[in-house]
């Protein structure tokens, strides 16, 4: 009989030793993206823009309320209609305009740079 139960305590701290492992791994994962989220969110509220920051999944309404851009500054710095297709992505304005992706996210980079709040500077 102590035969077995020694097996069975081995068995145990195997597998508490793996579920401490497994545990570290995904707090180590779970940390490191929220650590990469809070990040981002400094960069933005600090108004660091950067042409990575602007996603192809973004859409215009969405970059207008994140940067605190009229979006008829947006459709006008792209060239496209002032109005029409609010629910089209960057890569999808891009692909029906016939724009680069990389010179229309600088022009909106461009835009909502010269549209951003100084530091220190009061708010409307």
């Amino acid at each position: 009989m102590p035969v077995a139960t020694g097996l069975n305590q081995r068995k145990r701290k195997w597998l508490a030793a793996l579920a401490l492992g497994a545990g570290v791994i995904l707090i180590a994962f779970f940390g490191l993206r929220t650590w990469h989220q809070i990040d981002f969110a400094q960069r933005v509220q600090r108004g660091e823009v950067r042409i990575e920051t602007l996603k192809g999944w973004m859409t215009l309404h969405y970059i207008a309320q994140t940067y605190k851009v009229p979006e008829a500054e947006l459709r006008s710095a792209l060239g496209v209609p002032a109005s029409g297709h609010e629910e089209r992505s960057l890569r999808q304005w891009f692909d029906a305009a016939g724009i680069d992706p990389m010179v229309g996210r600088q022009a909106l980079e461009k835009l909502i740079l010269a549209r951003r709040t100084p530091l220190g500077a009061a708010t409307k």
